[in-house]
């Protein structure tokens, strides 16, 4: 089944081109299962600037593969990731280093992500000093500003937040750089749902006033909707279907999709849904009936 596509792709500020990644199984996985996992499989999409295109799939549908990969933790089987028209795999020096100023990361868990030996203000140095550049008080001060945090909290540790406030603050330090693009993983998923409603606000805020864009992984499809433009979902590592998100929620085309939407919690009790299916149904997907894979004999 070829992934459903909904609407043209946008200018590109990030472009993934027929991304493939394939890892060799462990030796006691062998015993039950292939030998090679196919993790991503002919993977493309673009992001525009000041867009936000939301991922989102199970765990297993290949997310964590493709956030990887995107930002050079891996390389792939096959395929490309340009950014800004170019592909960092192939920069080096100099290069490397300004395209790198470009792309910011926030991570799921606002717990583990914050140095707690770091005072925000080191915090929110850090990205510019790997870069050998430097982040005035002025620009420090800012950045709190624009999440909403305190001027005295420069001063403080990250066990002194609650976790709401270690988002805003791993933020702000995504932020510090100015850059173009931010991958957001799960970056509410550990928070309480009020809380998750004003993050995803705050992001909507900073995106209007700084047009950047945001590639937004996750696995709760309403959350993705609230935030994102367009949507592509997951599944067995293919992007089984991608377009505007208000088309995607509207008239999904692929039946996983439609799980999960009937997996979305309706807030009012009187309506009933049916339980949502997906984790005991196998989809079908292109891999299912595709000859042995070109690039298997590489790993």
């Amino acid at each position: 089944m070829t992934n459903q596509t909904h609407a043209s792709e946008p200018p590109e500020l990030l472009r993934v081109r027929d991304l493939v990644k394939h890892y060799r199984a462990p030796r006691a996985a062998q015993r039950h299962g292939p030998p090679i996992v196919h993790a991503l499989c002919s993977v493309s999409f673009s992001i525009g600037p000041a867009q936000t295109l939301g991922i989102v799939g199970e765990s297993g549908s290949g997310k964590t593969t493709l956030l990887r990969t995107i930002l050079g933790l891996q390389k792939p089987t096959a395929g490309r990731v340009l950014f800004l028209a170019k592909d960092a795999s192939q920069l080096k020096g100099a290069s490397a280093r300004a395209l790198q100023r470009e792309l910011s990361v926030v991570f799921q868990d606002p717990y583990t992500s914050l140095d707690p030996r770091m005072t925000v203000a080191d915090i929110l140095a850090e990205p510019a000093q790997i870069h050998g550049l430097a982040v005035s008080s002025r620009k420090a001060l800012a950045l709190l500003d624009q999440v909403r945090l305190p001027a005295t909290s420069l001063r403080r540790f990250p066990h002194e937040f609650s976790g709401g406030q270690r988002q805003r603050i791993a933020i702000a330090r995504a932020l510090a750089l100015d850059p173009k693009l931010i991958v957001l993983d799960e970056p509410v998923s550990a928070l309480d749902v009020s809380v998750q409603a004003e993050i995803l606000k705050l992001l909507k805020e900073l995106q209007q006033a700084r047009q950047v864009s945001y590639l937004f992984v996750a696995h709760d499809l309403a959350v993705v909707a609230d935030i994102s433009q367009r949507v592509g979902v997951m599944y067995g590592g293919q992007m089984v279907e991608l377009g505007a998100t208000e088309q995607v929620i509207a008239d999904p085309q692929h039946p996983y999709t439609r799980e999960l939407l009937a997996a979305v919690p309706v807030p009012d009790p009187r309506i009933e849904r049916a339980k949502p299916r997906m984790l005991q149904r196998q989809w079908p997907t292109e891999t299912d009936n595709l000859p042995p894979c070109p690039h298997g004999d590489t790993l």
